[in-house]
């Protein structure tokens, strides 16, 4: 499986001399005294495919390439470890390093005469300046190191951290479209749980209106592909419009979480529909049934996306990336697990433990990797990230199963996280393994608050299970270490915000009991999804065939109540159980008084 892929429209890209990211790259650098030119490109990417069709055809840039710099080529996708240390700015990037893979300088999307005239620069400075670049070089990586020294257990956790981080969220709203930021407008799914999570513990009717204002208008707005089905990627202005045509896999699956649970919190059905509508263009368009796994992401063809819809009906869609990544298919396990009950769909249920038991038999096998196909595991590495989702994966498969085997395997991977990733000294877990022969950026570990989040969202509800502390005090120590650094993510600290108000807060337990096609065991689903209390872990059991009535158990702790059969009942078993606290937010109105 290589890393090395073009432009599927014609292009004679594929002519330069690219080498693949490793040691054997960066040796020819140094033994042919070339600076390196590094090209981080996308398959889902436009700019990408405009720079493969036009820029690196150029028979002048071939040339100059050629005769001055040792190629390297890296796809995002395949090595997210590699984009977060070198990208520029977005995709393409284009990057210059040194033999030893310092970082020179860069540009993202460069039309051909400009990108001569940057190799130019390069060219003369590396002759005739090369002390100068290599000090920035080395300086540059010097701040990286330090940048990551500072990520390390500080202050202890407090419950206001959550009231902070709903301030920057809420203040990064769009009243008038909708959303969060202003243009380029993403969905930023995450940002959306955060407000589907507020508004459940706390009742504002600020952050119902926050989320049904962003909702209808994604849903309406042309960010919404209203033929296929699916959420692209972005748009160019703030009012949803001027989509960019490529959609992610990650972000539909975390939307339909979203657009699900608001539909359940807000009673709005057709919500619940665009769950439904984006779950069915996965698994007609991204799903590979041999490869067991979502692809990754489908590119961008605006003119595919420009046709009438009975003609785009017989164009044929744009083809999918041929690879799926370990990380998004195990959020894939999640989210359809969790819908399936709430859709009354196992279907989807089916699906989702199929793609976990692929990903699991790698993992055991020893070959899980971040990139798979039919064909199986690739070379790269399985990273921090795709075991924390696996993790995930596998206590949201015992949760929805009662199989104690999903639970089996999540304390021997969350022994791997730890080993493997997870910062004894200052806490939080690195996003690579410690490896020898790392180049360049790559020999700083560096964490991730994203994925740091994840990580820490799973042991707590593995300690929830296991009653094991050890697990909750990873889990603090993880969030711990962001306590003075959350700050640099503005709203994108949202979900990190909803982590710490799990951890500290009692889970409550909610088993629902019954079969999921019944409507009256998806209302009880629905009502758990709608308790205030901030920890709630709702878990799921098939009942025997002959036993037709639904029940809701609850328990706090090791306090469990009688099942109960309906959501009013639920309702009240739960506040009666648990203790009624000062929630740990101020009037938003008062914050907020204009809104």
């Amino acid at each position: 499986m290589s890393d090395l892929r073009f432009s599927t429209n014609p292009n004679d890209a594929h002519l330069i001399d690219w080498q693949p990211w490793g040691p054997a790259a960066f040796a020819k650098a140094q033994e042919e005294d070339k600076p390196v030119l590094l090209s981080i490109s996308a398959v889902w990417c436009y700019w990408c495919h405009v720079m493969d069709e036009t820029t690196y055809t150029d028979p002048d840039v071939q040339e100059i390439i050629r005769e001055n710099f040792v190629a390297v080529r890296v796809d995002n996708d395949h090595r997210p470890d590699i984009n977060s240390r070198y990208n520029v700015g977005g995709w393409p990037t284009t990057g210059f390093l040194t033999g030893h893979g310092g970082l020179i300088g860069g540009a993202t999307y460069l039309p051909p005469d400009q990108l001569i005239s940057m190799m130019a620069e390069l060219i003369d400075a590396y002759k005739n300046d090369r002390p100068t670049l290599y000090t920035q070089a080395r300086d540059l990586l010097g701040r990286r190191r330090e940048h990551a020294r500072r990520t390390v257990a500080g202050p202890e956790l407090e419950e206001l951290i959550v009231d902070r981080v709903s301030r920057i969220v809420a203040g990064a709203y769009d009243a008038t479209n909708g959303g969060f930021g202003s243009e380029p407008k993403f969905p930023n799914a995450s940002i959306v749980r955060s407000i589907n999570h507020l508004y459940r513990t706390s009742g504002e009717d600020f952050y119902a209106s926050m989320l049904t204002k962003t909702l209808v208008e994604m849903s309406e707005g042309e960010i919404w592909d209203d033929v296929d089905g699916g959420f692209f990627r972005h748009c160019a202005q703030a009012d949803w419009t001027q989509p960019q045509h490529e959609k992610m896999l990650d972000d539909n699956l975390n939307l339909t979480r979203q657009f699900l649970n608001a539909g359940i919190l807000l009673e709005r059905p057709e919500f619940t529909e665009t769950a439904k509508q984006t779950i069915k263009y996965l698994l007609n368009q991204l799903y590979d049934s041999t490869a067991l796994g979502f692809r990754g992401s489908q590119g961008a063809h605006s003119e595919y996306y420009s046709l009438p819809a009975e003609i785009r009906a017989e164009s044929g869609a744009p083809n999918p990336d041929p690879s799926c990544y370990a990380n998004s298919n195990a959020l894939a396990v999640t989210v359809l697990l969790d819908a399936a009950w709430k859709l009354g769909d196992m279907s989807i249920h089916h699906t989702a433990l199929q793609i976990l038991g692929n990903l699991d038999t790698m993992a055991q096998s020893g070959s899980f990797s971040h990139v798979y196909t039919a064909e199986g595991p690739s070379s790269v590495p399985a990273l921090f990230t795709d075991w924390a989702w696996l993790l995930t994966a596998l206590i949201q498969a015992h949760g929805n199963t009662a199989n104690d085997s999903y639970l089996t395997r999540a304390l021997s991977v969350a022994q791997v996280l730890v080993e493997n990733f997870f910062d004894q000294e200052g806490g939080g877990f690195f996003d690579i393994s410690e490896q020898e022969n790392q180049i360049g950026h790559l020999t700083v570990r560096e964490k991730a608050l994203a994925d740091n989040t994840v990580a820490a969202e799973a042991l707590i509800r593995l300690y929830q299970t296991t009653r094991n502390d050890d697990y909750r005090q990873i889990a603090e120590a993880t969030l711990s270490a962001f306590v003075e650094g959350y700050r640099e993510n503005g709203e994108f600290a949202a979900e990190y915000g909803l982590t710490v108000h799990l951890l500290k807060n009692p889970m409550v337990e909610v088993t629902i009991e019954g079969n999921p096609e019944d409507i009256k065991c998806q209302e009880l689903v629905a009502a758990a999804a709608r308790l205030p209390q901030p920890n709630v872990d709702i878990k799921t059991v098939i009942a025997a065939e002959d036993d037709p009535i639904a029940l809701a158990h609850v328990c706090l702790d090791t306090v469990c109540l009688p099942p109960v059969v309906s959501p009013e009942a639920l309702a009240d078993a739960v506040s009666e159980l648990t203790d009624e606290r000062e929630p740990p937010f101020q009037d938003i109105f008062k914050v907020f008084p204009g809104n």
